[in-house]
């Protein structure tokens, strides 16, 4: 009995480890982009759990992923078309930004592409939607395939909060 409890308690410590480094290693990427304020919350800070969420899902944290068929890299798996997508996003937020397809291997400019598109296209949106449409493209909130991908991010999003409740 014993031996079984002390099983028990290894996984569970293991477990814990794992989703707390996972957890912190995501949020030292997107909390770069927040601030500390007491002001109303920015686009950012209301959606930071989102992109946080989705990141999980598409590599886990890992900017060296090379994902379908080699036309989606990076963090956030961005394609070429997204990353032109983004350059007109910018242009119309009058953003002077330039990203290139390299720039998709950075955390850093993934990121930064993922809030410029998201604050182009999905404003007033909900999270699903602006999850669905990540993956989907510009109507992927309409397609029934998206639903198993918002299925993915709703999981990462309760086990992130489930790790803040338990921080």
């Amino acid at each position: 009995m014993k031996k079984i409890t002390l099983i028990i308690v290894l996984v569970l410590l293991t477990v814990t480890a794992k989703l707390e480094t996972k957890v912190n290693f995501i949020q030292h990427f997107v909390k770069s982009f927040t601030e500390e304020t007491t002001s109303p919350l920015t686009y950012e800070q209301n959606h930071q759990e989102l992109l946080e969420a989705i990141i999980l899902v598409e590599t886990r944290g890992d900017s060296t992923k090379v994902g379908d068929g080699g036309k989606a890299v990076g963090i956030l798996q961005i394609h070429p078309i997204m990353v032109r997508e983004v350059n007109n996003c910018a242009e119309k937020l009058s953003i002077e930004k330039k990203f290139t397809y390299e720039d998709r291997k950075s955390k850093t400019k993934s990121i930064e592409m993922f809030w410029i598109w998201a604050k182009c296209h999905h404003k007033d949106s909900s999270d699903e939607k602006i999850a669905r449409n990540w993956n989907g493209g510009p109507n992927g909130h309409k397609y029934k395939s998206t639903k198993h991908y918002w299925n993915k991010v709703q999981a990462e999003l309760k086990e992130l909060e489930l790790y803040a409740e338990n921080k």
